[in-house]
């Protein structure tokens, strides 16, 4: 197995951000709007800048990933949402799953239905709210019962929760529980993420879980998530992430 760090994802709100970033050896371009809640939506137009202008970039350019907005989870207005943010162009449309238990799963065989009735060029992430839900097993339900959806490449675990009074994700689960989530993924064929919250004392335990990708939003900002983006903040995650060599087995997302 290659042994490779997780990919590092940079969350950024605007094309100046996205550059910087880029720029800096992010490996993922997120595009997220911190003031809009935990998945708020970059505005479509802003998303389609963002596309063109590292696309301008080469064959080189990072992966951009876009979240479709704190939706409540009805399956209907998901894919609706899903479908206009794949067509701005991005690699990755990343959704959050709002709901637990059976109406998680019921919402989710009805959402496998609406789009495999009409695929996207763009691999999908699901989001799991581990504030939101009630235990480690119920996220490892939601994973699998997520990667049957058409077209899901990937499960993220994240927090609804923000701010410097949330608790971050390895607040929440333990590391041991984190380890477990992204066997189970990378088990089941797909990639598994990490994030909610991350500081740079979370880099080296969460590495050590084999997740393939870190998310930072807050670690990258100088005090609230959203301020600006730090070159410094950026700096220090990346150098600290491509310092954990750890085993990766990311094959889904674009390269």
């Amino acid at each position: 197995m290659t042994r490779r760090p997780p990919r590092f994802l940079a969350s950024v709100r605007s094309l100046d951000e996205a550059l910087l970033a880029a720029e800096l050896g992010a490996d993922i371009i997120d595009l997220k709007e911190p003031s809009q809640g935990a998945l708020g939506a970059v505005a479509a137009a802003e998303q389609r800048r963002v596309v063109a202008a590292l696309r301008a970039l080469g064959p080189r350019r990072p992966p951009i990933s876009a979240t479709i907005g704190d939706l409540p989870f009805d399956p209907a207005a998901i894919a609706g949402a899903i479908r206009r943010t794949a067509a701005n162009g991005v690699d990755v449309v990343k959704f959050g799953i709002y709901a637990d238990g059976s109406d998680a799963r019921r919402g989710l065989r009805e959402l496998d239905r609406l789009l495999d009735a009409e695929p996207q060029p763009a691999t999908l992430v699901a989001l799991l709210l581990v504030d939101r839900l009630a235990d480690a097993a119920e996220a490892l339900t939601l994973a699998r019962a997520a990667l049957r959806v058409t077209g899901i490449g990937g499960i993220m675990l994240d927090t609804a929760g923000k701010g410097a009074a949330a608790p971050a994700l390895p607040d929440v689960l333990a590391i041991g529980e984190l380890a477990r989530f992204v066997a189970v993924v990378q088990g089941e064929g797909g990639f598994a993420g990490l994030a909610g919250s991350l500081r740079v004392q979370h880099i080296a335990p969460l590495a050590a879980t084999g997740a393939d990708i870190l998310g930072f939003r807050g670690a990258l900002c100088q005090g609230a998530r959203d301020a600006s983006l730090v070159r410094a903040s950026v700096v220090d995650v990346r150098d600290r992430l491509r310092a954990a060599r750890l085993p990766s087995r990311l094959q889904a997302l674009p390269a």
